[in-house]
């Protein structure tokens, strides 16, 4: 799910949740559903999240193979 290959993405990268919130332009607690799909992403913030995490949308919807 989108969720944990954002979650596997922010890790790699070695980012909080809060880092990355802030790259997103959302609180980390919704981070932080997000990372255990209990949110799920909105098409705006689709393309907020793939930006901050350095790879493509499409990427990051098919679940990116994570380069550590």
């Amino acid at each position: 799910m989108i969720g944990t290959h954002i979650r596997d993405l922010r890790s790699a990268r070695q980012m909080s949740q809060d880092e990355l919130g802030k790259l997103v332009n959302i609180d980390q607690t919704l981070i932080s559903r997000v990372e255990r799909n209990h949110r799920k992403v909105t098409v705006d913030e689709l393309p907020k999240f793939a930006k901050a995490l350095g790879v493509s949308t499409e990427d990051l919807l098919n679940g990116e193979k994570v380069s550590r």
